[in-house]
């Protein structure tokens, strides 16, 4: 039913919305798409959302994929620190209590869509850190984040940029790395092959 729900409320913004059911699935479809945003459960049967969210951010082609976390509340009602916290280590932008039954849920997904990356890591919505643990908006939305001052909100979205550009160079090192890596193997098995020619009368490779 939230599969169905997301679908409905995000098709009719023409988005193009592709649902599955599993990390492993989401995994694989991931290995050769790059959405515009990923909308993970955190309660999955094999991996859970959080460690999926953690798993796009390391990866330099995704790490700038925004990703909103759907949890289901604490037995007291809405969202504790913990979800919260562990919401903010895996770098999600946005964590939403389930079952969704959110109609701005679109909105926010196309704020965060169109806003540009750098902006979106450097300046947070004060609505995406305001609600204290466990508070929950009108429509019984919590946010991830903790309420935060303007001053620390800044510094941790300079910070996530910070960290957002580390794994981009360090996704490019390891792509020119593997690439010396392969041209050292090449060269290496000319060598090999060079050795293995019979010598001539003079000592010289025929």
């Amino acid at each position: 039913m939230q599969l169905q729900m997301i679908d409905l409320l995000l098709t009719a913004d023409d988005f193009d919305v592709t649902l599955v059911e599993t990390s492993e699935a989401a995994l694989a479809y991931l290995r050769e798409h790059t959405p515009a945003v990923a909308l993970l459960a955190v309660e999955l049967p094999d991996i859970d959302g959080f460690a999926l969210c953690q798993k796009l951010k390391v990866v330099g082609r995704l790490a700038r994929v925004p990703v909103v976390l759907l949890a289901h509340p604490a037995e007291g009602g809405g969202l504790d620190e913990s979800t919260r916290s562990r919401a903010r280590a895996v770098g999600a932008e946005l964590l939403l209590q389930r079952p969704l039954g959110d109609k701005n849920l679109r909105e926010r997904v196309l704020r965060l869509i169109r806003q540009p990356t750098d902006a979106r890591l450097a300046e947070h919505d004060p609505a995406d850190f305001g609600p204290a643990p466990g508070a929950a908006d009108g429509d019984g939305i919590g946010y991830a984040g903790g309420a935060l001052g303007p001053q620390a909100a800044s510094e941790l979205g300079r910070l996530r940029a910070e960290v957002a550009q580390l794994r981009g160079e360090n996704a490019s090192l390891q792509a020119r790395l593997t690439k010396y890596k392969e041209l050292a193997k090449n060269l290496q098995a000319q060598l090999d092959t060079e050795r293995q020619r019979p010598k001539g009368l003079f000592g010289r490779r025929s």
